[in-house]
């Protein structure tokens, strides 16, 4: 990219990563308790676990629109006549996220051999070592990465089909259009269940951030005026999410026939206006907590957010190995959540750790 068209950095962007880490931590962290919980499932304490853990389900996409936001705000523009910038783009991209992902596919495939103590079989399980890179299955939270390379790969693709104004003005509608298209196709033909490990699933979100990041100040100026829509949206449409079963079976049976078509108009509206509704939120706290120790915290947790991610999952996994005996009682929740501000404070050491050593960002990206 030429140094002219080099934009500022939006600074509020740090608070939204932290935000999205956050939920992803909880997502892990609620999982399991979510899980148990549903043995009695109208208890307060099986709600609560559901509310925490489903709301929460926002932030894959949300990470994937800003990353949509980001790279068209850095990369996009009308004026821009040369491609050089494509080979520096993908050098970046192999360097602070491809060779993260294949280490970390590598040590998760590793450790997950030695919890079920099947080291001896490493490398007779080669193969599934492969196919796990491929498909983002070497554990839970890889297939972001999978998700997210491949919108690398059609990144330059992109930036071509939207350099005029009209291609601009369409990219959302097209997005809405090629969203709608592949969930009928997935559903009528295909019916693949690796969809969801295929960037096409995440199209709309990824393409209202591009959107974003094409146009920010008139989109952001245009979410201020709306502001309160969009996060009646995102509460609204989060929490229909989270009951949806209850909509369905006991709120409105009649809806029961149109379960899967409302599914996924439910998911992309409160999705994208979470999206949305965390650019707002994350411009406010910047604002009102500029300066403060809250905001310091929040940005150094968003800085690191890559690292947390990647790392986060391992840490877990070993907290619950050591509290396995702990299964009821005050002590149990407890333990979830102390374990997740542990688990939380360590994946944000490690980054700290890391980034003092010179060859750190191969393993903790950025």
């Amino acid at each position: 990219m030429l140094a002219a068209l080099r934009k500022s950095k939006i600074r509020t962007l740090d608070i939204y990563r932290a935000i999205c880490i956050l939920a992803v931590v909880l997502i892990h962290v609620t999982s399991l308790p979510a899980v148990r919980a549903q043995r009695y499932p109208d208890s307060p304490i099986a709600i609560f676990y559901l509310v925490l853990n489903q709301f929460s389900q926002f932030a894959v996409p949300s990470f994937l629109f800003l990353s949509g936001l980001v790279l068209f705000y850095n990369y996009w523009s009308r004026s821009q006549d040369s491609e050089r910038w494509i080979g520096t783009f993908y050098k970046k991209r192999l360097m602070y996220v491809v060779i993260p992902y294949l280490l970390w596919s590598g040590i998760y495939f590793v450790f997950k051999h030695a919890v079920k103590g099947n080291l001896h079989k490493l490398r007779e399980d080669t193969g599934k070592l492969l196919a796990g890179i491929l498909y983002g299955d070497n554990f839970e939270h890889l297939y972001y990465f999978v998700i997210l390379i491949q919108f690398y790969l059609i990144f330059p693709l992109l930036v071509r089909a939207v350099r005029s104004s009209l291609g601009v003005k369409m990219l959302v509608p097209a997005a809405v259009l090629v969203q709608i298209l592949f969930y009928f196709f997935m559903k009528e033909v295909l019916n693949w269940d690796k969809a969801g490990d295929l960037f096409i699933t995440y199209f709309l979100q990824f393409s209202i951030g591009a959107y974003v990041g094409i146009s920010y100040e008139a989109a952001m100026g245009f979410l201020r005026r709306w502001r309160w829509l969009c996060y009646a949206t995102f509460v609204l449409f989060g929490f229909v999410f989270v009951f949806a079963g209850r909509l369905y079976y006991q709120w409105l049976p009649e809806l029961l026939p149109y379960k899967e078509y409302l599914n996924f108009v439910i998911y992309y509206v409160f999705t994208s206006a979470a999206a949305l509704s965390l650019l707002l939120i994350s411009e406010a706290l910047y604002q009102v907590l500029q300066g403060r120790w809250l905001a310091r915290l929040l940005t150094g947790i968003g800085i690191a957010s890559f690292a947390i991610f990647l790392v986060h999952p391992l840490l877990l996994s070993l907290w619950r190995q050591v509290s396995e005996d702990v299964t009821g009682g005050p002590l149990y929740h407890l333990m979830i959540w102390a374990g997740g501000a542990v688990v939380l404070m360590l994946s944000w050491g490690f980054y700290i750790l890391m980034c003092r050593l010179k060859w750190s960002r191969i393993l903790i990206g950025k």
